[in-house]
């Protein structure tokens, strides 16, 4: 009996043993992680991002426009005391407003120098002054501008540069930053051809996983790519490689990640439009004693009200002041004469076809060699005088800086539009009769001038049967037939017109004001054929012969309002969101997961736990029994 209660005792004895040192071999990595932990080096990294500005580079209360002299305050209190920092644009910024085109981009080009952004992608607006001037305008902004899948003839990148490389060094440890462009193969069918001639647009996907591979085997640690594209998580979901992308194009706020092919995370992150919001993402790159490097990421966007909480740049409002000054001098500029007084007054537009919109409609024909032309009143501001044309009396006539852009329509869509254009005018014509300011339809603004077709109409007949004919080139439309129509942007998607609005764009061309320069620069007689047309001729089922227009020599009502029923300034949608945010009210996402041994270490102590319960309970059962 007691040669067995020894051997118990040896058991036991044995097996207390082993567990205490098999605990410790268990702690001993936690030792040695928190030793590789010590060897850590984090680097706090800081990114300014902005999309899709369109040159709305002056602060403005009524369309949220944050500005560029606010921006630059923004990006230079959330970048202080950071590691390392980049500002970057995903494209559309050197056109849109008028003071832009008026000195085709380069007052945009001094504010982004001002501002001290480092690079930016090519969007498809950015080529409207054509592709040498492109090249020009980087050059002022001292910004990189990276969109390497856009190469010449031979081959070679249009672009002087492909990749714009970062090195931020802390702690004698080198992170390595690499930031390429890519600009969507669709953007080229958004601008007007001669402006992209030569060029080749190549695949976005195939150059990214390219450009990313090539980023990361020169060392880089971290990849940011710039994109201006359509559906831009799509895109991003089949490169590999690419730690943070930064879109443009859709107007939208974005903040989301998608899986790569290799199963990798990447963040993908867009910022509105027209700078009414600004993206500010926090990189927190942490690189342990290998060498490798971990990163998290927060995103904070903010919007023009969190925007006023910061004070203006006063270097850059003085840059801005300066700007608007000369701009001044290039209003002045004479860029044609007209033998006629071309009408835009507010109610004459609203209720009848006038040679303004005539001239208009056939200047937006010209440039896009589209079928049809339709313009909104509402998007007329001013007359223009008999005798000379200067710059600003065009952007009188059109302010907003809308461009313009083709779809496609059947004959009996066109003619369902033109329906709807007459209910409207019927219902400004008894508001005009009234004389009284507040019977003026809400959407008088969406009555349409129409150019490259002669449209006969009845207004006495019911609803849905006014447009009694509808010709081009003196050929009735065909209903199922698909025509090319030219509008305004802001028409395109008119909830007034729902079948303009659902259609797909086929392309988008310069400002209406550009385009309207243009068709004055032909000439006098260019303008006076333009406004002698008739394009809208009432008449009568039972006769061809025209009633005379409706349109008063003096309106019942005042010529200029006192209040005008469309605002003074483009009134922006708001935008689409697609967002996923963390209980604090940023963003954040993690490109993988630290290797830091925890999962082991709790494993050895749980069998050590096990092993030292066997040993108690074998104890107390020898003590039990003795």
């Amino acid at each position: 009996m007691k040669q067995l209660q020894k051997q118990r005792k040896k058991i036991m004895t044995f097996l207390l043993t082993f567990g205490i040192v098999f605990g410790l071999l268990g702690a001993m990595p936690v030792h040695a992680q928190d030793e590789n932990a010590s060897e850590s080096t984090t680097f706090d990294v800081k990114i300014v991002h902005t999309n899709d500005i369109h040159a709305r580079v002056e602060e403005d209360d009524y369309n949220q426009v944050i500005g560029m002299d606010r921006l630059s305050k923004i990006a230079q209190t959330f970048t202080a005391g950071a590691d390392g920092s980049l500002m970057l644009d995903s494209g559309d910024i050197f056109h849109g407003q008028p003071i832009a085109t008026l000195v085709q981009g380069e007052s945009v080009a001094k504010l982004m120098k001002a501002c001290g952004y480092d690079a930016m992608t090519a969007g498809n607006h950015d080529w409207s002054y054509g592709k040498d001037r492109l090249k020009e305008l980087g050059g002022i902004a001292n910004v990189k501008i990276l969109s390497g899948n856009i190469k010449n003839a031979d081959g070679t990148s249009f672009f002087d540069t492909d990749a714009l490389v970062k090195e931020i060094t802390k702690n004698g440890k080198t992170l390595k930053i690499g930031v390429f462009g890519v600009s969507d193969p669709n953007m080229k069918d958004k601008t007007t051809p001669s402006n992209v001639e030569g060029l080749e647009f190549q695949d976005a996907i195939a150059y990214a996983n390219m450009e990313a591979a090539a980023l990361k085997a020169d060392g880089c640690n971290v990849v940011i790519a710039l994109s201006h594209t359509l559906n831009p998580k799509n895109l991003a979901a089949q490169v590999d490689g690419v730690d943070l992308w930064l879109c443009g194009h859709e107007h939208i706020e974005l903040s989301d990640t998608v899986t790569t092919p290799n199963g990798s995370k990447a963040y993908v992150s867009e910022s509105g439009y027209y700078l009414n919001t600004v993206g500010l993402i926090d990189l927190n790159c942490t690189m342990d004693a290998e060498g490798s490097v971990h990163v998290d990421y927060n995103k904070t966007s903010v919007d023009y009200e969190a925007a006023q909480n910061y004070p203006k740049d006063a270097s850059v409002t003085a840059i801005l002041d300066a700007i608007k000054a000369e701009n001044e001098t290039a209003l002045n500029r004479v860029i044609g004469t007209s033998p006629v007084e071309l009408d835009g007054v507010w109610e004459h537009i609203r209720i009848g076809q006038t040679n303004l919109g005539n001239v208009i409609t056939d200047a937006y024909l010209l440039a896009t060699g589209a079928d049809i032309a339709f313009e909104n009143a509402g998007g007329i501001r001013a007359s223009v005088a008999a005798g000379t044309i200067t710059y600003g009396d065009v952007i009188n006539v059109s302010p907003y800086g809308n461009y313009v852009v083709t779809k496609k329509l059947t004959g009996a869509q066109i003619k369902n539009m033109l329906e709807t254009s007459l209910t409207i005018q019927k219902n400004c014509i008894a508001a005009n009769d009234s004389g009284e300011w507040d019977a003026w339809p809400n959407d008088s603004g969406s009555y349409l001038q129409v150019g490259g077709i002669t449209v006969s109409f009845d207004p006495a007949q019911p609803e849905g049967s006014r447009v009694l004919s509808v010709k081009k080139d003196g050929q009735e439309l065909n209903n199922t037939k698909e025509y090319i129509v030219a509008v305004n942007n802001y028409l395109a998607g008119s909830d007034s017109y729902p079948a303009l609005a659902e259609a797909a764009e086929i392309g988008e061309y310069s400002c209406c004001e550009e385009l309207l320069i243009r068709f004055f620069e032909q000439g006098s007689d260019a303008i006076a054929t333009s406004a002698s047309k008739q394009n809208m001729i009432q008449t009568t089922k039972e006769s061809t012969e025209p009633v005379p227009p409706t349109t008063p020599e003096t309106p019942s009502v005042p010529v200029t309002p006192a209040v005008p029923e469309q605002p003074a300034k483009e009134q922006p949608k708001s935008p689409k969101t697609e967002v996923k945010k963390d209980d604090a009210g940023g963003t954040k996402a993690s490109a993988k997961n630290p290797k830091t041994g925890d999962d082991n270490t709790l494993l050895c102590w749980i069998l050590l736990l096990l092993l030292s319960g066997s040993v108690g309970s074998i104890c107390l059962v020898q003590k039990n029994k003795k």
